[in-house]
């Protein structure tokens, strides 16, 4: 596992150019946003929300919720939100709320999202293996 750790933190250390408490911020905002499309009672997602009527439904969360939820100071995470309003990645619901925008998808999906499942697949058989040989 920390062969794997090692190079996801990288990727995430390269993509988010060094800021790894904007890497905890979005995670929780994008966490909040979208826990309501998985069904806890089943491996299957929930289909997410494709419109936009469907998207102004999701969660939304506050730079005191989410202090709450990191143990980031709220100052901290409002910088950490300003930068994400920047990128497009989160949009502003409400004076003090925010969720995660499709841009997010659009920056990771195409191969980031890809390769880091692929390496963690490869982790897991990697591990099944030492289990099962022991």
């Amino acid at each position: 596992m920390s062969h794997f750790f090692a190079g996801y933190l990288k990727e995430i250390y390269h993509h988010f150019e060094g800021d790894l408490a904007l890497v905890i911020v979005l995670a929780e905002i994008a966490h909040h946003s979208t826990v309501a499309w998985v069904d806890h009672r089943s491996s299957s997602p929930v289909t997410p929300p494709g419109d936009d009527a469907a998207r102004s439904r999701m969660p939304s969360c506050s730079a005191f919720s989410l202090a709450a939820a990191t143990g980031l100071p709220r100052e901290t995470i409002r910088r950490k939100i300003a930068r994400l309003l920047e990128l497009g990645w989160v949009e502003k619901t409400g004076r003090a709320d925010v969720r995660i925008t499709p841009k997010v998808a659009e920056h990771f999906t195409p191969d980031f999202n890809i390769r880091i499942l692929d390496q963690l697949l490869q982790t897991a058989d990697r591990i099944r293996g030492v289990l099962s040989s022991s």
